[in-house]
């Protein structure tokens, strides 16, 4: 994949993408009903949930697939794909030790900590989630530990060390309308009160590695067709816990897939999806305007 600043291309992205058949022959997921699509503006939504532990975090039939892309990335792109500064050590080894703890309980998967000379590293590579570490230093939050394989158009380097503000820079209304709510909630999180939320993005093919600002479409452009393909829904299923020790705050982000095809089949959500995004008026920031702009009306041409 290409250096430095430089975007990666359809073809670069594709060598680590998982087999799509896969996802596209699994039954209607039932994370759809999981989806916060009351009418308002994406920014407006925080939509956090009270977290049972026994569900912190979700393998499934996906994981031996998923794990494969994990290794390859380790192997291939290591630098690209995790970091953890001075500054976020300790937290970083109480995480691994809590993530490593679970899967054994509720997974029955032991931790083979040889896989990376890194624990945060090793453990991430026995799980579906990407781990995310914010360390409270300097008067403010800090990303000060990451292992990211499955980024949502966004790079690790643009991000490790950085506050939450500057992590959140591009996001249109942080700084006036989420800023504050954001710092407050993270200063009151409690290890007794883990939560949970689920954002919801579109995407015209079914890569789970985008480290890219903007989304290379195929020569041709983007045509949907009856079925909706080649759109696919793509959500994080974002937990989010205090460690205990250290105070830091420990985020999973769990990507899932799905065609858009299913929508076919909830005419229910398909519905209340389209209500929201009429909602937005004009803030359709989740993703390059192309995929929207050919989405929305192919999900009107199917809802009642």
């Amino acid at each position: 994949m290409s250096n430095g600043d430089s975007l990666p291309t359809y073809d670069d992205l594709a060598r680590y993408a998982p087999d799509s058949g896969l996802y596209d022959s699994a039954p209607c997921p039932t994370w759809l009903d999981e989806l916060d699509l009351k009418p308002a503006p994406p920014h407006l939504k925080m939509g956090t949930r009270s977290l049972d532990m026994s569900t912190w975090l979700t393998p499934d039939q996906f994981r031996d697939t998923e794990l494969a892309v994990k290794r390859r990335l380790f192997a291939e792109r290591d630098e690209t794909v995790f970091a953890c500064l001075p500054t976020g050590e300790t937290a970083a080894r109480e995480a691994a030790e809590l993530v490593g703890e679970w899967i054994e309980s509720h997974a029955g998967v032991a931790v083979d900590w040889r896989v990376h000379p890194h624990p945060l590293a090793a453990v991430s590579l026995h799980v579906q989630e990407d781990l995310a570490l914010m360390v409270f230093r300097d008067g403010d939050w800090h990303l000060d530990a990451l292992s990211l394989c499955f980024p949502s158009m966004w790079r690790l380097g643009d991000k490790i060390g950085k506050s939450t503000g500057a992590v959140h820079k591009p996001v249109r209304h942080y700084e006036s309308d989420l800023s504050n709510r954001v710092d407050t909630f993270f200063s009151r999180l409690k290890p007794e009160t883990p939560v949970w939320r689920r954002n919801l993005t579109l995407k015209p093919y079914a890569f789970l590695h985008l480290p890219t600002p903007t989304l290379p479409i195929q020569p041709g452009g983007l045509t949907v067709t009856d079925d909706g393909s080649p759109l696919w829904l793509r959500s994080e299923r974002q937990t989010l816990r205090a460690l205990p020790r250290s105070g830091a705050l420990l985020f999973t982000i769990r990507v899932q897939m799905a065609p858009v095809r299913h929508l076919r089949e909830r005419s229910d959500i398909a519905s209340r999806m389209l209500s929201m995004f009429d909602s937005w008026d004009g803030e359709r920031t989740m993703d390059a305007p192309t995929v929207l702009d050919a989405f929305v009306p192919w999900l009107r041409s199917i809802t009642p």
